[in-house]
């Protein structure tokens, strides 16, 4: 009977449920708790270590010291209408946590009791200073989201930042449709496709999305890795994965540097080519932190990076190009192979200049 019941209830919710008003509440939500799944992989990627924004780790112990600098920060923005708030750095990190989110919204509400401009058609006339001061303050280099939509919060304007820029390369070259592959191979290392002929160079823009292959040459975007990009691709992928409609374009980026990235040689080779600027210290530890992001993430076929994987194979499988990675893998990646070809060469030059000379004085005898 209770098995019935539970059909009954169900079918009676289905009836009395309004499509449209589920979208709406699916869209209304922006700030999630990351599932325990995701956070076991790595804790401290998703938990703040100085300040709390949001409620969920507000109270917290190792966070309540921040607490005397927040009242402090708002009790200068009431006592002085141009007040700007100024923070440690090391407290960027915990504003892309998406745990510790806080809508824009508030900050919108703000801004309009300091300025006295109010919301006019339910559209705010500050989207763009808002964007603009969350990435003066996080990131002055990058390129202010052109959108008239305030973001939600700090992580989603951030992440609309890393996907701004020029046209992307591949928009100016139409789509071809290549076979698939029966095989499912994934893109190379650098190392392999730098064997095959593939050339390395920065994109014209530094978004995410502006990774190409045309004539034999990559094109990728230049990006810094340091010591917070592990817990800033982590909290934006978790975003993406847990937000309906967000898209999946970091998840994408960062699955397409995994699969190029297998040993410290792949980054050194991407560092040589201006596309990785090393602040964390080591290659080896950079392999690692690219390695380390995807896992246990999925992705699905199709994605933004899809066109690319298939030129980047279809290159590759080319019988002058694999001819080449063969010989580039087998003789010149140890110096001592490279030393014994050079001498299986000369040796066989001497031989062939010993027939010539032997054979040359008795051709001339004859004749």
């Amino acid at each position: 009977m209770g098995d019935k019941s539970w059909v009954v209830q169900i079918n009676e919710k289905l009836k009395h449920s309004n499509p449209s008003e589920e979208s709406q509440l699916w869209k209304k939500r922006s700030i999630y708790r990351v599932p325990a799944c995701v956070k076991d992989l790595n804790r401290k990627a998703y938990k703040p270590q100085v300040v709390s924004f949001g409620p969920y780790h507000h109270g917290e112990d190792q966070l309540m010291p921040m607490e005397e600098h927040k009242q402090r920060a708002l009790l200068q923005f009431l006592r002085s209408p141009h007040g700007t708030l100024h923070m440690v750095p090391y407290i960027k990190r915990d504003m892309l946590m998406l745990e510790n989110q806080l809508p824009l919204r508030v900050l919108e509400r703000l801004i309009t009791v300091e300025s006295g401009i109010t919301v006019e058609g339910g559209k705010s006339k500050h989207v763009d200073q808002i964007h603009r001061l969350i990435l003066r303050f996080y990131a002055p280099t990058r390129s202010t989201p052109v959108t008239t939509v305030l973001g939600l919060h700090v992580l989603d304007v951030f992440r609309k930042s890393f996907l701004q820029g020029p046209s992307k390369r591949s928009a100016a070259h139409p789509s071809h449709n290549y076979p698939r592959s029966d095989t499912n191979d994934i893109v190379r290392s650098a190392m392999e496709l730098n064997e095959a002929g593939i050339r390395f160079k920065t994109s014209r823009s530094d978004s995410l999305e502006d990774i190409s292959f045309h004539h034999g040459v990559l094109y990728l975007p230049p990006i810094v890795v340091d010591d917070v990009t592990e817990s800033m691709f982590l909290n934006l992928m978790a975003f993406e994965r847990l937000h309906v409609g967000a898209g999946n374009q970091v998840t994408s980026y960062v699955f397409f540097m995994d699969n190029i990235i297998d040993s410290s040689k792949d980054v050194a080779l991407l560092n040589a080519k201006g596309i990785i600027q090393n602040a964390v210290g080591s290659d080896k530890a950079v392999a690692k932190l690219f390695n380390s992001l995807s896992k246990d993430v999925t992705l699905d076929q199709d994605g933004p990076l899809d066109e690319v994987h298939r030129r980047v194979n279809k290159y590759c499988r080319k019988s002058w190009n694999m001819w080449r990675a063969n010989l580039i893998h087998t003789y010149f990646r140890s110096p001592w192979a490279f030393l014994s070809l050079a001498a299986a060469i000369f040796l066989l030059a001497l031989t062939i200049a010993q027939t010539v000379y032997t054979i040359l004085p008795y051709y001339n005898n004859v004749c």
